[in-house]
């Protein structure tokens, strides 16, 4: 064998011993520092972060999409096919009962039946009887009974004449808003048609569709609030510079059964909008308080865990520094914490961090209080 030979061997040779020593010391270490972990956290404790649980109020709003109307609402429709003659209003016009919206053509071959301008004589005739055998009553000239039938007749011919008009002069019975106007004069509008909308939407009524889950959290009477962004605040006011608001109302109406064609559970909040700044026919996201809690020990949901069917929490006793396993039963829930009603109390030091790693008895060491940031004020409710 070459000398080069024999080199190049004992080269591979001394390679192979050294990654042998590297691999076996690195085996080594690790072992050492997980032995050396695992005998810190046995004498100075398993880090956690901590609260002190404090005793708050605590409301569960839940949030649901509806499409708000006018509490009172009312359509004007074209009672069969006619022209349109005029138009008396615009879109978004504020109107008073009894306001003309749209007049129909009154010569319409269907009219023939309530033809205006054949009732409108009409009642005139009847008016100028009425009043002819009213003075000849006076004289005793015609008796009581055909003064009676005169005046019937008269009513009559009246009550004809106010019908044919509102039949081709439509106005609305409510004060309000023009909320919809889906015709221009000459157009002709078609069977029963909506020609207009009005609305009072001083307060405004926002139907939902519940699923069951969703309708067994619902009663009448439950309180209900809808936030209004700083946008649709500064429009209702005429003005920016406005900051966001909460409207408030409550639950009207929750059903009892589904409705077979969709099999949802039909429930009705009333808000009050004193300034407009929910208009009908806009979606909104109101949010209705189903549950409240106020003298029960509230904690972060992430303080809970769940082992063997039971809820519980790690408090740690402050006497000796040890973690004790207590089992919990929650009560009223947000997003953002949850209420206690059995299991722990005020000014017990919960774990929320670290849990995980945690049995009864095992010691732990504190490495953060988060009890400040957690009972924020802003943190009491969902947002």
């Amino acid at each position: 064998m070459r000398p080069r030979t024999k080199i190049s061997i004992w080269v591979v040779i001394l390679a192979a011993v050294a990654v042998l020593f590297v691999v076996t010391g690195a085996r080594r270490l690790q072992k050492e520092d997980v032995k050396s972990i695992e005998s810190m956290q046995k004498t100075e404790g398993i880090p956690v972060d901590v609260v002190r649980v404090e005793v708050q109020p605590l409301e569960d709003w839940r949030q649901f999409v509806g499409v708000a109307e006018g509490q009172e609402q009312v359509s004007l429709v074209a009672p069969f096919r006619t022209r349109v003659t005029k138009v008396h209003v615009a879109s978004g016009q504020e109107i008073r009962a009894g306001k003309v919206l749209i007049s129909l053509d009154p010569y319409d071959p269907a009219w023939i039946a309530m033809n205006l301008g054949t009732a409108e004589t009409q009642y005139g005739t009847a008016r100028q009887d009425s009043m002819r055998t009213e003075e000849l009553f006076k004289t005793g000239a015609v008796s009581q009974q055909d003064l009676d039938h005169v005046r019937a007749a008269t009513d009559a011919a009246r009550a004809h004449y106010l019908t044919a008009r509102r039949a081709v002069e439509l106005d609305t019975p409510i004060s309000g808003v023009v909320t919809a106007l889906n015709v221009k004069a000459g157009d002709y509008a078609a069977s029963e048609q909506t020609l207009a909308t009005v609305a009072s939407y001083d307060r405004v009524r926002i139907p939902l569709e519940l699923s069951e889950t969703e309708r067994r959290t619902i009663e009448v009477g439950q309180p209900v609030r809808l936030r209004v962004s700083a946008a649709g605040a500064a429009a209702a006011s005429g003005g920016p510079g406005q900051s966001a608001a909460v409207l408030e109302g409550e639950v009207v109406k929750a059903a009892v059964s589904t409705d077979p064609s969709t099999g949802l559970f039909a429930v009705e909040v009333i808000i009050d909008n004193p300034d407009h700044a929910v208009k009908p026919g806009t979606m909104v996201t109101p949010e209705i308080l189903v549950a409240r809690s106020d003298d029960k020990p509230v904690i972060p949901p992430a303080a809970l865990a769940k082992a063997d069917g039971a809820e519980h929490v790690f408090v740690v006793d402050e006497s000796d520094g040890v973690a004790r396993r207590r089992d919990v039963v929650r009560g009223t829930q947000n997003s953002r914490m949850s209420a206690v009603t059995e299991g722990i109390k005020a000014g017990d030091l919960v774990v929320v961090w670290g849990q995980s790693n945690l049995s009864d008895g095992v010691k732990v060491k504190i490495h953060a209080d988060l009890t400040a940031d957690t009972y924020r004020p802003d943190l009491r409710e969902d947002r």
